[in-house]
């Protein structure tokens, strides 16, 4: 099949992005770079063959980034696409595991399993209950596919039939609960989501976590946690969302960030988007922060 892989960028570690693009060549697939850096901050590693950069020159957000990418690799040919964010880390057979269970002009979509590249702990994937809450699903690493009802976009392989069934990414987002809502579009439509354990992925959440023994806070910046906040009230207006689902979300996203607040320095920066991202939230701002 015809692998297009899409990664965004923003400001990335360029040793990093070089040594990811090298194994998804080696896997002969073809990479498409939308880079939503200021100033063509990328513009050099577009010299190696197979990869092909797309310079938006100002942060248009992931989702519109990835509907960027997924509209380039269709009109190009693609038959699979495949996410990935700028510090993702793969080995050379990544894309082989991943995709080997994947059938041609078959609407599915597959994921691997994470490893925290910080602290090593293993990303659990998710179930919808008869509530509509999500529940975690753990199985061991020797066990073949199984079903999933949300993952991390970042290492996913899709069938291009998906989107025709279930349309692009929600740009109102611009980042957070992109690729969630995005897989609830999918259960909504009976496309089926898996997890193949055999493919694994190191994968960072946040600028670092901090284990509280009940939870484990994941640290982002104030903007980002801004997003986290402001989305999850954007996120529960969606018809796709359990009301459950959507109201632990804002509980869990305003408990979260006022923890982070606890334990950062900065915090008013912090403080300002807390406030900021709940008022805007109730009021349904969307896309990027004004």
């Amino acid at each position: 099949m015809n692998i297009y892989c899409v990664i965004v960028c923003y400001n990335p570690d360029i040793k990093n992005l070089f040594r990811i693009c090298q194994a998804l060549l080696f896997s002969n697939t073809n990479v498409i770079l939308v880079d939503n850096s200021e100033n063509g901050y990328i513009k050099d590693l577009s010299k190696d063959s197979g990869v092909h950069l797309i310079n938006l020159n100002e942060n248009c957000g992931i989702a519109k980034a990835q509907n960027i990418g997924i509209r380039y690799a269709i009109e190009s040919g693609a038959e699979v696409l495949v996410f990935f964010d700028q510090d993702s880390q793969i080995d050379n057979d990544f894309i082989s595991s991943l995709t080997s269970s994947l059938k041609k002009n078959q609407p599915m979509v597959i994921s691997p399993v994470f490893y925290d590249k910080n602290c090593g702990f293993r990303f659990p994937s998710y179930k919808l209950n008869s509530f509509g809450l999500l529940k975690i699903i753990q199985t061991p690493d020797n066990e073949d596919i199984y079903s999933a009802d949300v993952i991390i976009s970042s290492g996913s392989a899709v069938n291009k039939e998906v989107f025709d069934i279930v349309g692009f990414m929600n740009e109102d987002y611009f980042i957070d609960f992109v690729d969630t809502e995005w897989c609830l579009r999918c259960h909504s439509k009976g496309v089926p989501i898996f997890v193949n354990p055999k493919a694994k992925m190191i994968h960072a959440i946040g600028e670092k976590s901090i284990n509280l023994y009940l939870i484990r806070l994941f640290v982002h910046g104030p903007l980002r946690s801004y997003y986290k906040i402001r989305n999850s009230f954007l996120f529960i207006r969606n018809k796709n969302v359990p009301i459950l689902m959507g109201l632990k979300e804002i509980v869990s996203a305003l408990v979260h960030n006022f923890l982070i607040i606890l334990f950062v320095k900065g915090k008013t920066k912090y403080v300002k988007n807390y406030f900021q991202a709940i008022r805007d939230g109730v009021f349904n701002r969307k896309g990027k922060k004004g």
